[in-house]
């Protein structure tokens, strides 16, 4: 898909090159013939308009393209965060890793109360890395002005580690829910089931605020675990 979009933008770097030429030619014979720089000028208006529509398409094309490319890439440059494209990636391997290991992984959501507030923010994201520092820890954005935060390997201590992080953005970032979930290692254990629960946890969080008037709205810290059934060598947090 790239390289079609690669070979239209060189595509219309040419029609667009001609159209102005073709302008230009036209206005050189106006202002060489005067009898005929009516008809010249005519002739080369619509031309003139076509060349603006391609130079608007082609900016169009260019800003895609751009937006695709920052989508793909690994770290976001304005924030510092993981993408929301490569956190679905590194998520799905640590589901994989953490059944191979029989090691816990744990996942936190950060949304603000406020939907006009927005959690991409470059400072705190450089707080939360501070606070993760272990291997596989990642701070990345959601696709609205959220954050998610993956912890793989955790341990009961993920709780305690939650409740600082809850302070932490609450104090820097105004009022934000935390949604934390340990999942264990069972077969089950994928993107879908993971991203399937949050949505669930975001929609009853969304229900309850409706219950709420605005006075009463206040950041919601919730985090639950599917248990420990078996333990495991871990990192502490």
């Amino acid at each position: 898909m790239g390289d079609k979009r690669l070979d239209r933008e060189a595509q219309y770097w040419k029609v667009t090159s001609v159209l102005l030429l073709t302008v230009a030619a036209l206005v050189v014979a106006a202002l060489s013939v005067p009898q005929f720089s009516t008809e010249a000028l005519l002739a080369a208006l619509p031309v003139a308009i076509s060349a603006l529509f391609v130079i608007r398409t082609h900016r169009a094309l260019v800003a895609q393209l751009q937006a695709e490319l920052e989508r793909q890439l690994p770290i976001d440059s304005g924030t510092g965060a993981t993408t929301l494209l490569w956190f679905q990636h590194m998520l799905e391997q640590e589901c994989r890793r953490a059944m191979r290991e029989f090691s816990p992984v744990s996942v936190m959501r950060l949304l603000p109360v406020n939907a006009t507030n927005s959690l991409h923010n470059a400072d705190l994201v450089e707080a939360m890395q501070k606070r993760m520092t272990r291997p596989g820890d990642l701070v990345a954005l959601d696709d609205a002005r959220g954050l998610w935060l993956l912890l793989p390997a955790t341990n009961e201590s993920v709780s305690a580690f939650a409740e600082r992080i809850f302070q932490v953005v609450n104090q820097q970032a105004g009022a934000t829910h935390l949604l934390c979930y340990t999942f264990q290692p069972t077969a089950d254990l994928n993107l879908t089931k993971v991203t399937d629960l949050f949505a669930q946890f975001e929609l009853e969080l969304h229900d309850d605020k409706k219950t709420r008037s605005k006075s009463q709205s206040e950041p919601v810290l919730r985090c639950e675990s599917e248990g420990f059934d078996m333990p495991s060598v871990t990192y502490s947090l």
